[in-house]
Parts: C-alpha cells; structure tokens; sequence
C-alpha cells in the first residue's frame, strides 16, 4: 500500500514533528541544536515561511509554521532535513538515515489550537523530565512568547498569528 498524499494549504499553518531514527539523539549537544536553529533560520528566509514556536530536543524537534504562497511544506521541510542531515553526518562520520521517515504535519486551523500546540510543544521539555518549567528551557521560542528577552527572540513571528 503506497503512502497516503499530502494534502497542501496556501499560507497553511502546521504543527511539524521530526524525529531522528529509531529515536536516536540527532540534536545531542548544543552545538547540534545551534546548527538545527541555523538551518531552520536560512531556509525560513530562503522560503519566506513564518516560524511562530519551535522545541529541539535531543531526538526530535517541533516546529510551528506557515509556509508563504509559493512553497509547500513538503519542499520546506525537505531542505531543511537535508541541510541538517549533510551536518550530522560529517560531524558524526554518520552513514544512514538520520531522520524517522517522513515528518508528521497537522494542520492548524484556528486560534486556539495554535495556543494549545505552542503551549503542548513549549512544555515538552517538562513532560521529558528535563526542566521543572518551560521557561527554563533555552532550546525553545518559549521565552518569545512570554515577551522574553531570549538570544533566540528574533527566530519567531509572534505578532502576526491571524486566524
């Protein structure tokens, strides 16, 4: 049985799930997250797309994002995969794949479901036992969202969420 299409919205808003394979750790160490960021930053100005949260964890990252008029969220996601792949694996001396499959998207379609996404992605750091709170979390666009000063403040568009 072939794999069920995509379905694609202009200016679609989604809630993206990637995940190393076999849920091994692709985001270990700051530095790999550094370079996730960096890579999610170049193609977000390269596609025009809107970052509006992100989490990176050690095996996996959630993003939130509305790709423009002219790309897909396939074609987005693919280059940034890519991009990080071609990383990991020179710095790892890595061979394989590095990320689970496909990526896992659902459409966002309202308000508050974007509230309830960004809310359930910024507090994944706490349901994994890692911080007590969402605020403590570096790898996050937690502190974007709370009006925050965060090195990470300029990677998300937070006054333009319109439903």
């Amino acid at each position: 049985m072939g794999r069920v299409k995509r379905v694609y919205f202009v200016r679609g808003v989604y809630h993206i799930c990637i995940r190393g394979n076999n849920r091994q750790m692709i985001l270990r160490e700051e530095q790999d997250k550094a370079a996730f960021l960096e890579t999610l930053n170049k193609y977000k100005k390269r596609f025009g797309f809107k970052l509006y949260g992100f989490v990176i964890m050690d095996n996996h990252a959630h993003l939130v994002l509305e790709t423009d008029n002219n790309n897909n969220i396939s074609r987005v996601m693919q280059a940034i995969t890519l991009s990080y792949s071609q990383k990991f694996r020179n710095k790892y001396y890595y061979t394989g794949y590095v990320w689970q499959g496909r990526f896992k998207s659902q459409v966002i379609d309202g308000d508050n479901y974007i509230l309830g996404c960004l809310n359930y992605i910024h507090n994944n750091p706490v349901r994994a036992g890692i911080v007590y709170e969402a605020k403590d979390y570096f790898w996050s666009s937690y502190h974007s969202h709370a009006n925050e000063d965060s090195a990470l403040k300029n990677m998300v568009t937070v006054d333009t969420l319109k439903f």
